[in-house]
Parts: structure tokens; C-alpha cells; sequence
């Protein structure tokens, strides 16, 4: 028994182990905290029906919170052309004037966002946007592809009051898992593969 335990471990260990040394070497920022910045890189989610959904829109609100804050000059919208004029008119409706939004279309996949700044002329300070649990991936793939900025972590909307341990427990922990998957992914030069095999 203490056999098992000790390989079941081991293997956990292997599995998380990159995740948890970028959990403790990527600091993470609140709207409070983050300093300012040329622009707000708010990471797409997928678009269901033409629908923002609730984790997508605590993205978008966190990219509204830096505007108004007066912390960001521009919020980048960031996904497949469809899903990223969907997220432009979501902040639109919620009066974000048009000249401080941009619209990246291009970005197919996690890191396509960061392709896309990399690319600029111009080298700028960014805010890179997403939800807590998702952003040591992001820092560790931006980095790669040359781009660092501050990582700030998505305003988390009230309303999972009625929401059981047990379904808390079992959605996070897929989700840590999953972001773990694609971090090795990502190390081994597998992640868009990977990606497309546990996608939600």
C-alpha cells in the first residue's frame, strides 16, 4: 500500500510540479494592485451563440475596472474574429468608448494573443487579463514568445452562494488539472494538440 501511495504521489508531484513552480514565481496582480499600463490584454474565451459567458465577462469587467482606474489607456480584445468583435461590443454596451478598445482577431489559441503584441512595431507595457488559475500558463507562453507584462487576475463575480463543496472542489480541480496538462504541453512543444483534446 504504501507502495501505491508513494508512486500515486510521485505522480501527482511530476504532474503539478511546473504548475506549482509558476504559481510561486508568477506574481499576480488585482486592479488595486497593478501599476499602470499602455494597454489591457484581455485573453478570449470561447463564444457560444454569440454569448459572453459569466468567466469570460469577469475578463472583459476586469479590462473596464483598469480603464476607469485610469491604469490602462487601451483595452485589447483578444480572440477569433467572431468571438473578438462580440467581446468589442459587449464593452461597447457597457460605454467603453470605441477609441480605447482594439479588436485582435487573429488569436486562435492562448498564445496567439501574445503573437499578436509580440508582432508590434512598437513594444508597449501591457496588463495581461484572465482569470487567476489560467494566468501562470499565460506568463509562462508570453514570455516565450518574448512578451512580459504585469499578470492581473479577473474581478470574480459573486453567485456561486448555492454551489455545493463538492461541485467547488470537483470544477476547480479540473481546471488546475487541465492548466497543469497544458503547461507540460506547452514545455514539450505539444500544446495545440493538447489543447484541442481538452478544451471544454
Amino acid at each position: 500500500m504504501r507502495c501505491v501511495l508513494a508512486v500515486l504521489g510521485a505522480g501527482v508531484a511530476v504532474v503539478f510540479g511546473p504548475l506549482v513552480w509558476l504559481w510561486l514565481t508568477v506574481p499576480i496582480e488585482t486592479v488595486e494592485t497593478a501599476r499602470p499600463a499602455e494597454a489591457a490584454l484581455v485573453f478570449g474565451a470561447l463564444v457560444r451563440d454569440g454569448a459572453i459567458s459569466p468567466l469570460h465577462a469577469e475578463r472583459l469587467e476586469t479590462g473596464i475596472a483598469l480603464l476607469d482606474a485610469g491604469k490602462t489607456g487601451v483595452i485589447v480584445v483578444s480572440n477569433a474574429e467572431r468571438a473578438a468583435s462580440i467581446m468589442k461590443d459587449y464593452l461597447l454596451e457597457r460605454g467603453v468608448p470605441e477609441a480605447r478598445i482594439e479588436v485582435d482577431g487573429e488569436a486562435l489559441s492562448t498564445p496567439d494573443t501574445c503573437v499578436s503584441e509580440a508582432a508590434r512595431a512598437e513594444p508597449r507595457s501591457v496588463q495581461l487579463v484572465s482569470q487567476a488559475y489560467h494566468l501562470p500558463r499565460i506568463a509562462l507562453q508570453c514570455r516565450r514568445l518574448g512578451v512580459r507584462g504585469q499578470y492581473v487576475a479577473a474581478i470574480r463575480k459573486e453567485g456561486d452562494e448555492g454551489t455545493s463543496l463538492w461541485t467547488k472542489i470537483r470544477v476547480r480541480s479540473s481546471r488546475h488539472t487541465r492548466e497543469a496538462l497544458l503547461v507540460w504541453a506547452e514545455l514539450l512543444g505539444q500544446y495545440r494538440e493538447l489543447e484541442r483534446s481538452v478544451s471544454p
